[in-house]
């Protein structure tokens, strides 16, 4: 099962990715910083929060943040303050995306079990145990609803080949340049 949490106007969803990998200081980086940019927020006076639940991703060493606030903000402000907070940029910029597109739920979460004690129900619940990915659940309701396609395809496919340096030059920068792939060690 899959629990969709969609965000609710007092709400904010971040996606920590690699949670536990070291800051500077040493502690865990989503710790860290996340509790950090947040404490800062609070304390200026620039975010309003009533709690905070952490809870884990179906990813390894990744979790996830639900601020619940005391007020409602527009939309727009919540997807900036969750990219603030640390949410994954990739996510993040997906989120914007959608919301540019008007499309439905810009930002939600997708939990791999519901959390014990929350203040409310997910929003929606599907039979999917797999990770969302267009092709691979395709008959998903839910998926088809909120959703329909994977942040790449707002984007475009993102490519993981080994590439080389092109070196740009200041000012313009000729287009071939940009769409030129160089091959790293001659392969």
């Amino acid at each position: 099962m899959s629990y969709w949490m969609l965000a609710h106007s007092d709400e904010l969803l971040i996606d920590l990715d690699d949670f536990m990998r070291p800051a500077k200081s040493g502690g865990p980086w989503g710790e860290v910083f996340f509790r950090r940019r947040l404490r800062e927020a609070m304390r200026a006076g620039k975010l309003a929060v009533r709690e905070v639940w952490l809870v884990r991703s179906s990813s390894p060493h990744h979790f996830q943040i639900i601020v619940r606030l005391k007020k409602a903000l527009p939309l727009m402000e919540r997807l900036v303050w969750q990219l603030h907070l640390g949410s994954d940029l990739y996510r993040g910029r997906a989120d914007l995306m959608r919301a540019a597109k008007g499309i439905k739920a810009p930002s939600l979460l997708i939990l791999p079990e519901p959390i014990p004690g929350f203040y409310r129900e997910p929003d929606r619940v599907c039979e999917c145990v797999k990770k969302h990915v267009t092709a691979e659940n395709p008959a998903c309701a839910v998926w088809r609803e909120l959703r329909g396609m994977s942040p790449w395809e707002l984007f475009g496919p993102s490519s993981q080949e080994k590439e080389g340096c092109v070196a740009l030059p200041l000012g313009r920068v000729p287009l071939e340049l940009i769409l030129r792939k160089e091959k790293v060690n001659g392969v």
